[in-house]
């Protein structure tokens, strides 16, 4: 285990990381100081130093904490009797459970990997890592992993990560300014158009 993943699994960096979230998604990347983010974690900045010499730190091992994540999740995926309606059923909970604060919080990681290459890197590597999964999952829902439907695979993957983020980008930009009741239905669209790429299956090439 390197050194930045022994970092992310140690219990106290993980409440930590648990603690200064809110403090992110308040105040932004650039609004937040080291000052505010040891105050959040209720130790002084010297002791937190000591766990995360600088902002880039902390948001790399937020990220490396989600790709964790992330991998454990698509993990029951793959191993589910109907993997179909497990992706499903974790999809709708992303959905209907997103709290604004995570909303915003990612909003700034990917804010930061413009301007950072190691966070930039470990983007790609959760993209890529969700890409993949969603992949094999759609090959295990329609039993075909030929040429045509690897095809139709990759797109549909590469559409659900746009409708995921897009929706994520959109609770954080509109903020109050979407009704409640609105944004539901938005979710429901979302959710829908999800459904469809995962359970329709993989048109043939025209003859």
């Amino acid at each position: 285990m390197d050194t930045a993943t022994a970092t992310v699994a140690s219990k106290r960096a993980s409440d930590i990381l648990d603690q200064v979230r809110s403090i992110f998604a308040l105040n932004g990347f650039d609004g937040t100081s080291m000052q505010d983010l040891a105050q959040a974690a209720q130790m002084s900045v010297g002791n937190f130093y000591r766990y995360f010499p600088s902002k880039d730190a902390l948001v790399t091992a937020l990220v490396k904490r989600e790709l964790m994540e992330i991998e454990a999740v698509f993990g029951a995926v793959q191993t589910a009797d109907d993997p179909g309606a497990m992706l499903m059923k974790l999809l709708r909970c992303r959905i209907e459970t997103l709290p604004f604060e995570e909303a915003a919080l990612w909003s700034e990681v990917q804010a930061a990997s413009y301007r950072c290459p190691e966070i930039a890197t470990l983007i790609r590597t959760v993209d890529e890592t969700v890409r993949s999964n969603v992949v094999t999952a759609l090959i295990r829902i329609h039993k075909d992993d030929s040429a045509d439907a690897m095809t139709v695979y990759e797109a549909r993957a590469h559409l659900m990560m746009l409708l995921i983020h897009g929706y994520t980008q959109r609770k954080y930009c509109t903020r109050d300014a979407v009704k409640p009741d609105q944004f539901v239905a938005f979710g429901e669209l979302v959710l829908s158009t999800l459904h469809d790429s995962i359970f329709t299956p993989p048109a043939k090439p025209a003859e």
